[in-house]
């Protein structure tokens, strides 16, 4: 997978100059290594209700979210075969004992690589109306097979990126199974939040 720079300059354009703004990784993801990957396509119509989900902690009291930005791919390769077709996405804010604050469903057209013209993974920026949150919090994204989010590939469990399960309110460790070797892959969800 080639990661695009442009694609993120770009999306930087967009960003307010008041916003503080935390990343779900450490260090400059030109040097990491970088694939992505729908839910959908992995674990079946289950996906439906199961999202990529990252902890947050909030830079100070009373900060508000406002922006999630996940980098992603929908398919779109600069073809007219690959015209993404439209689906539903979701995204959910949680506190840190999973409490829904909030919760937004769009098609993810008006966000795609496709409007853009962006045949490589690209940043897909939610605009948020500003929703105070305190401590830990959690951002959950539905990608349901509209848009395949990248992730990190790490060596260990991570801290901060995880699977969350809606029936039963279930926060898993981000490991998805490699069926063929009988193990796991450990990821983290590339994923940017903007606030003040």
């Amino acid at each position: 997978m080639i990661l695009s720079l442009t694609g993120i300059s770009a999306a930087a354009d967009a960003k307010s100059p008041e916003d503080q703004f935390i990343n779900s990784y450490q260090g400059n993801l030109t040097e990491k290594k970088i694939v992505s990957i729908d839910l959908l396509s992995i674990m079946g119509l289950p996906a439906y209700f199961i999202a990529e989900a990252v902890k947050f902690k909030a830079p100070k009291p009373g900060w508000k979210l406002n922006t999630v930005q996940i980098l992603g791919w929908d398919g779109f390769n600069g073809t007219t075969e690959s015209i993404p077709r439209e689906r539903i996405i979701a995204l959910e804010v949680r506190d840190k004992d999973l409490n829904l604050l909030y919760r937004f469903a769009d098609s993810q057209l008006p966000y795609s690589n496709f409007v853009r013209n962006a045949p490589e993974t690209y940043p897909f920026t939610m605009h948020l109306p500003s929703i105070p949150v305190s401590d830990e919090f959690y951002v959950c994204f539905y990608d349901r097979g509209a848009i395949a989010v990248a992730t990190e590939i790490l060596n260990k469990t991570s801290e901060n990126s995880f699977i969350y399960i809606s029936e039963g309110n279930a926060l898993l460790p981000s490991n998805l199974p490699i069926f063929k070797e009988n193990e796991s892959v450990p990821l983290n969800w590339i994923m940017t939040i903007g606030g003040n």
